[in-house]
């Protein structure tokens, strides 16, 4: 019971940690978007002035911060209704908990593509955004949440006994 109600407790912190960012991001949307402004104009890359990815226009700026956001709310509510489906089935059979933890797979999956696959892959590494005076915050902050999303889904994945 202890492993059951640990992965109920992680899937929550992971879901309310990125409701929190997304709600964040979407009282500083004029921030939000001027960051992402910043991040694909090749501002302050010295070190490695040629950057592959070409600065987008506007409309595609605008695009990328609804993915963002949209896989932040995303990660947030099935992670919660995963820790809500686990709570419930808590007490039951082993394959009825396997099942309650779906949805929160699928928020730790949109969690780990937002923060790994739209951050470090198109920021940090195609935009370059590890060697951008403003950078290094969400360069490792990106890293932090994404390893905390991959070590929370591979919790959940392991299989527990019966009660």
């Amino acid at each position: 019971m202890i492993d059951r109600n640990l992965k109920i407790l992680t899937s929550l912190i992971i879901g309310s940690m990125a409701l929190v960012y997304v709600a964040h991001n979407l009282a500083n949307l004029g921030a939000a978007y001027e960051f992402f402004v910043y991040v694909t104009s090749h501002q302050g890359q010295e070190a490695y002035p040629v950057t592959l990815f070409p600065v987008p226009h506007p409309g595609l700026v605008v695009a990328a911060m609804a993915l963002v956001f949209g896989l932040e709310l995303a990660a947030g509510i099935f992670c919660i209704r995963g820790a809500w489906a686990m709570w419930r089935a808590r007490s039951g059979k082993t394959e009825a908990f396997q099942e309650a933890k779906r949805w929160a797979k699928i928020g730790l999956g949109c969690a780990i593509a937002n923060w790994w696959g739209l951050f470090q892959v198109i920021a940090v590494a195609g935009y370059q955004l590890w060697q951008m005076p403003n950078g290094q915050g969400p360069d490792h902050g990106s890293w932090v949440f994404g390893a905390m999303a991959m070590l929370t889904l591979i919790y959940l994945s392991q299989r527990e006994g019966e009660t």
